[in-house]
């Protein structure tokens, strides 16, 4: 078939780097007699090695000394030399977004607050938030909860379930700035920051106990059921879902006051987190100091939730179309949360923060 049979192997230059090419088609050295399984082998051999060159090119060459020079010349950079991303990589190797930073007057200022339902879309979130938690309540014995164990049962369950809100609305808010070719007015980092925030919270508390399979499982279909139903609910009443979100953070402040209620309690099964040392991914996160305990960690998320209670209060107030208070040039009477009320202190008062 116009020599394609007797092709032999040819070099062609891609960018100074020769890669070697191979026929289509050909019966090979062998001529017509060459059986199909031995043209397959073959073929499958020579694939390989020209994937082993195209791979050596991609990720074994030095790269050039300036990055600029790479990306004018169209080449591929290493990951070594490529700019440093915005958001910090932290200590752990790991990259998050913008962590809060409290003063200990702040965290310790919280408050259990209720915001009454004016509408029936409020009674309607404010009634699925509370047969939510009764419903789990029942399930896992609170507040009768006799040991650390089952403490931990219950926070690691919560935050799996927090987690949610936050990625779902900025991935449906993304799609929606997408779809329209509009800009989205700030909302998608505060609702992404809000997801990884719930998401550190998970992964601090996980440094005290690994679930174990059942505990998986039952996340893995609370997560299936609740994700996609929020994403339905989302995509029709964004609003009801932000209230729903703000009865929900109510309810876990609720939960963390009484947990350090339990921790000053001598003889209880948390009073230990009073002197137990905070996971490092929890200090670095929060930016603790260094001699931070649990109940310092508590204090903290505590104070998370707060804010999450009064930006999702706020977003399920305000039109879905306004720009997001919570901004840089948002309205700073309305981004103002429980948590952030009281003045930081002068600097030699004492802080949890590190300085």
């Amino acid at each position: 078939m116009f020599g394609l049979s007797r092709c032999s192997t040819v070099f062609q230059t891609v960018s100074g780097v020769a890669v070697r090419s191979y026929p289509l088609f050909g019966a090979g050295p062998a001529g017509p007699r060459r059986t199909l399984t031995s043209a397959f082998k073959e073929r499958q051999a020579q694939r390989q090695e020209a994937q082993a060159e195209l791979t050596k090119y991609l990720y074994g060459h030095k790269p050039a000394p300036t990055v600029p020079e790479e990306y004018a010349n169209g080449q591929v950079v290493s990951d070594a030399e490529l700019p440093t991303p915005a958001m910090p990589l932290h200590k752990s190797g790991f990259r998050w977004f913008k962590n809060p930073l409290y003063t200990a007057e702040q965290v310790q200022s919280v408050k259990i607050t209720h915001r009454p339902p004016m509408t029936f879309q409020d009674r309607v979130a404010l009634s699925g938030v509370s047969v939510m938690r009764t419903a789990f309540d029942k399930l896992t014995g609170y507040p009768n909860l006799n040991s650390q164990g089952a403490w931990l049962d219950r926070i690691l369950f919560l935050e799996t379930v927090a987690g949610v809100p936050g990625f779902v609305a900025g991935m449906s808010r993304h799609l929606r700035s997408l779809r329209r070719l509009q800009r989205d007015q700030g909302w998608i980092h505060t609702l992404l920051e809000e997801a990884e925030n719930e998401r550190m919270h998970l992964l601090t508390f996980m440094n005290l106990k690994q679930p174990g399979i059942l505990f998986r499982l039952a996340v893995l279909l609370t997560q299936g059921v609740f994700a996609n139903g929020f994403i339905l609910v989302y995509l029709l009443r964004p609003q009801l879902c932000h209230r729903f979100v703000g009865y929900l953070e109510e309810e876990a402040v609720r939960t963390y006051t009484h947990c350090l209620q339990v921790i000053d309690t001598p003889g209880s099964p948390l009073h230990e987190w009073t002197w137990a040392p905070a996971p490092e991914i929890a200090i670095e996160y929060w930016r603790l100091a260094p001699t931070a305990t649990m109940r310092d960690v508590i204090e903290v998320v505590r104070a998370d939730e707060a804010c999450h209670r009064h930006v999702n209060h706020v977003f399920s107030s305000i039109d879905y179309d306004k720009r997001n208070p919570f901004g840089p040039s948002g309205m700073p009477e309305l981004a103002v949360a429980p948590c952030e009320k009281v003045q930081a202190p002068a600097p030699e008062s004492p802080q949890l923060a590190r300085p």
